[in-house]
């Protein structure tokens, strides 16, 4: 019991940093895409925004590039960033909406998503290691949006 109670509060603690990461790049994107244009639409943007998942922000993004900054190579990086903010997106979907299990035995843990009772139902195990590599590409997605917005802004 006490090797399933560590994994667990390891794997709890990863999770819990991880939920802090997502919601601060979700803020800073917020505010990231509030003040484009130089703010100009600030209010209006605010209102949109405000009540915004983060699904919808990263296509306003997108959007923004594209009208900034088409064919060239800034909007290429922005590509890399937003596809690796929708692969972040969607580990955080299956992260915090499945369930989990602990296998002491193998020292990982089990996300399960979908109802017992149905064949769609997929499980995905992860050691602590690799839940500490999913934090670490949340913290690194938000270190290049930040460099995005001092270098490219839009």
């Amino acid at each position: 019991m006490a090797v399933s109670d560590e994994i667990e509060q390891e794997a709890a603690t990863v999770l819990g940093y991880m939920l802090f990461e997502y919601s601060r790049l979700d803020m800073e994107l917020g505010l990231f895409l509030v003040w484009s244009d130089d703010g100009k639409k600030l209010d209006s943007l605010t209102n949109k925004l405000n009540d915004s998942n983060f699904y919808k922000r990263l296509l306003l993004l997108e959007k923004l590039v594209q009208e900034k900054y088409l064919g060239t190579p800034t909007a290429d990086i922005y590509g890399s960033w937003l596809s690796d903010a929708h692969a972040a997106r969607s580990i955080r979907n299956q992260l915090f909406h499945g369930r989990w299990g602990f296998i002491p035995q193998q020292q990982q843990v089990a996300n399960v998503i979908g109802l017992p009772t149905s064949a769609e139902q997929a499980e995905t195990r992860y050691s602590i290691s690799q839940l500490e590599d999913l934090l670490n590409k949340m913290r690194e997605l938000r270190f290049r949006l930040r460099d995005l917005r001092q270098s490219c802004p839009v």
